[in-house]
Formats: structure tokens, C-alpha cells, sequence
């Protein structure tokens, strides 16, 4: 085993992921034919093969301080102290729609 490939498999058993995945093809164990391993992973174990579902992220921000429009005056709004969930949203670009026989114009906005 070269000494890249046993760096990788120590990062990989203190993150806690099997050995088997991140070990070379040299290294793998190779008790089943191809044509019987479940998935048709060559050198891998029934074990070895699973993957953990995805981790979800959440991203979290300060809202700067900024002018904000209050009744007839312009107000300053200080900055956010506590993060906040961020909604991660599609820019629509506003553009004009065909609706019943004329355009109507769209704005810009985010997709929900």
C-alpha cells in the first residue's frame, strides 16, 4: 500500500467510513465472484458498499444595516446580532408574458 493510499485510509476510519471504500483495488477484498456481488460492485463487501444519505445544509447569515422606507422617512435599520435561515430561492428575471391575447409584464422575483 503506498503511502497516499494509507493516509486516505486512516482519514477515512476517523471520519468513520469503512476501510474497504477508500482502500485501493489491490487491497479489497475479492471473496465473491463479479457476477454474484449485490450491485455488481467489483471488489467490495455487502458492508462496504452502503452510502450514507446526504447531509442537509443550512445556510445561516447577518442582515447588514440598511435604509428602510417607514411611512413617509427613510429609517436606519441596524444590523442583524443573531444569524438567521437563509432560504436559498431561483432568481426570475422580470420579462413580459403572453396572457390571454397581451403581454403582461412580469417582475423580477424569486421562484418559491
Amino acid at each position: 500500500m503506498t503511502r497516499a493510499s494509507t493516509i486516505l485510509v486512516a482519514y477515512a476510519a476517523a471520519i468513520g467510513l469503512s476501510a474497504q471504500i477508500c482502500a485501493p483495488a489491490a487491497a479489497q477484498p475479492t471473496s465473491l465472484a463479479p457476477a454474484t456481488q449485490p450491485g455488481g460492485n467489483i471488489g467490495h463487501s455487502e458492508a462496504g458498499s452502503i452510502i450514507p444519505p446526504p447531509l442537509s445544509i443550512t445556510t445561516r447569515a447577518l442582515l447588514p444595516g440598511h435604509w428602510a422606507l417607514h411611512g413617509s422617512n427613510y429609517v436606519w435599520v441596524p444590523p442583524e446580532t443573531r444569524l438567521r435561515e437563509v432560504q436559498a430561492a431561483a432568481l426570475v428575471q422580470g420579462r413580459y408574458v403572453w396572457r390571454n391575447g397581451l403581454y403582461v409584464w412580469v417582475p423580477t422575483h424569486y421562484r418559491p
